[in-house]
């Protein structure tokens, strides 16, 4: 099957985690504790995508938007360590630091896993703050791309 209780799985835009599997249909519970029941007549319409197919590994990722003029090497040095020294880190799981160019800097998306998959929103929160929290410290810049009139007027 393409998801089991305790799977975290999106499903037509809605994520959760899976808390009943029905004869007719499946029931998960999303970030914000809501039960959204899903026929599965639904679930052979479209793509499913399923975060921990069963297993306890979940990955999660917070990403860092910078300036182009910067010393990469640190950077990459001082994500991985955020990662190393987050209370809600799975020490034998693997940490990655990914670097990627774009128009307006470079974007890290630093990507680790979390002891366990309920903890996936804490632990991006706080790879997040203590990420940005160490760029700050180090006088790193981070990338800025001004509103577009359309971004300004549905308040993006």
């Amino acid at each position: 099957a393409p998801y089991r209780n305790g799977d975290w799985v999106e499903i037509d835009g809605i994520y959760g985690e899976v808390t009943h599997v029905g004869v007719r249909a499946l029931q998960l519970v999303t970030p914000d504790d809501n039960l959204v029941t899903i026929p599965h007549q639904k679930l052979w319409a479209g793509a499913i995508a399923n975060a921990n197919n069963g297993g306890p590994r979940l990955q999660c990722a917070a990403d860092f938007h910078l300036h182009p003029e910067h010393d990469a090497a640190r950077v990459l040095a001082a994500l991985h360590d955020v990662a190393l020294t987050s209370p809600y880190l799975a020490i034998d799981e693997p940490i990655a630091v990914v670097a990627q160019e774009r128009p307006w800097g470079t974007r890290y998306r630093l990507r680790a896993y979390p002891i366990d998959a309920r903890q996936q929103f804490r632990f991006a929160t706080d790879l997040s703050v203590r990420g940005k929290a160490e760029l700050i410290r180090l006088g790193i810049a981070f990338a800025t791309v001004p509103a577009t009139p359309d971004q300004t007027a549905a308040g993006a």
